[in-house]
């Protein structure tokens, strides 16, 4: 009887880690370089919103479609981050930081708090775990 218990934890043991090891999400890691920002070429079609300037409180972001996004700045610059055109914080110098999106996301942009450097990228979704790097 005995036998026949361990065995059975044994085999739910293995079960369990086996299933997890699965649902294991892949870890990506995006280099972003750098370009400067054409002076001439009027509204920036990258940013559809801005910084808010009102103490309106937003409401947090939840259900299967929320993921994170993890930033690093590399730079000198401090850095407005934009995921799918809205405004989602700021990088300092040389530090990290992470935002949450509901609903998975599809572009990465990045412009210098003067706005004369920009990081554009097309990549990402929430079906891996993304670490963005601004060079």
């Amino acid at each position: 009887m005995k036998k026949v218990l361990l065995s059975l934890f044994a085999a739910g043991c293995l079960l369990l880690a086996s299933s997890s090891a699965s649902f294991a999400q892949v870890k990506k890691t995006v280099k972003i370089t750098h370009q400067q920002v054409d002076a001439s070429r009027g509204a920036n079609s990258n940013i559809k919103s801005q910084a808010p300037t009102t103490d309106n409180a937003e409401p947090q972001a939840r259900g299967a479609g929320t993921c994170k996004i993890f930033f690093t700045n590399y730079t000198g610059y401090y850095i407005n981050l934009y995921v799918d055109g809205y405004y989602r914080g700021q990088l300092a110098p040389y530090s990290s930081g992470t935002v949450f999106v509901a609903n998975g996301y599809t572009t990465i942009y990045g412009l210098s708090a003067g706005g004369t450097i920009e990081w554009p990228t097309q990549a990402g979704n929430c079906r891996g775990y993304y670490t963005y790097g601004f060079y």
